[in-house]
């Protein structure tokens, strides 16, 4: 059995608190690491997400970004969003354990070019349909009271059967409530999110936000970055974007 406190370490084969089967490493990015694993007690597979250590190296940090996550966990069940089950801490750090969809996210259908068809009606068809789930399960956060921040086609995914599911929710604003600098670098990535954002698709006022200004967040920055993700799988790539 794998020491929780070793959770950066974790490999596939792994058995962790005599519960949780590592299946796979998933993702390293912005945000940490994501693995799939499987819950021993509830015989399903969830995605657990790992902020990097120096996100939570407070104990101050740490209790900020667990109560953000919080927020997604209360969210509770719907179609078009990803269920959070809890947050648990793994040795120093949090897990954020998450519903695991099989498909993949909306990012790589668009890289992929899996919502384009040779019929021009189909193609549009198909995206209109991903758009308006996608809306939906949107629609049901912000009737809860909750702003993603940071909506974009890698924080949405598609189950096998074409349902859509966003994402991710209360991880933006977790982060920038941990301490993370809002200040990119001048090389950053604009596909790559940091304090809340993601450069390509954030909105205006996250962007006067992030620079200093008093600007108020709300449910028309995920309205703006929903319209942004839409623009993307009709062009087959991410928004251009000029200043």
């Amino acid at each position: 059995m794998v020491d929780a406190g070793d959770v950066l370490d974790w490999r596939r084969g792994d058995v962790v608190l005599d519960l949780y089967e590592v299946l796979d490493v998933v993702a390293s990015g912005g945000m940490g690491l994501v693995y799939r694993v499987r819950h021993r007690g509830w015989d399903t597979d969830l995605a657990m997400k790992v902020p990097r250590p120096e996100l939570v190296g407070s104990e101050q940090g740490l209790r900020g970004f667990e109560a953000e996550a919080e927020t997604w966990v209360g969210l509770g069940l719907h179609p078009h969003t990803v269920s959070c089950a809890y947050v648990r801490r793994l040795g120093p750090l949090p897990g954020v354990f998450a519903e695991w969809v099989a498909g993949g996210s909306l990012a790589d259908a668009i890289e992929d070019r899996r919502l384009h068809d040779p019929d021009p009606g189909r193609a549009v068809g198909r995206i209109i349909d991903v758009a308006i789930q996608f809306a939906w399960g949107l629609d049901h956060a912000h009737r809860s009271g909750l702003v993603h921040q940071d909506v974009k086609p890698a924080n949405v995914m598609l189950t096998r059967d074409g349902t859509v599911k966003v994402t991710d929710f209360g991880l933006a604003k977790a982060r920038v409530r941990a301490g993370e600098d809002g200040v990119p670098r001048p090389d950053a990535d604009p596909l790559v999110s940091f304090a809340g954002l993601t450069p390509a698709y954030c909105s205006p006022e996250q962007a006067r936000a992030a620079a200093g200004g008093r600007t108020p967040i709300t449910r028309a920055t995920d309205v703006w970055s929903w319209a942004l993700s839409v623009l993307s799988m009709f062009t087959g790539g991410p928004p251009v974007r000029s200043g």
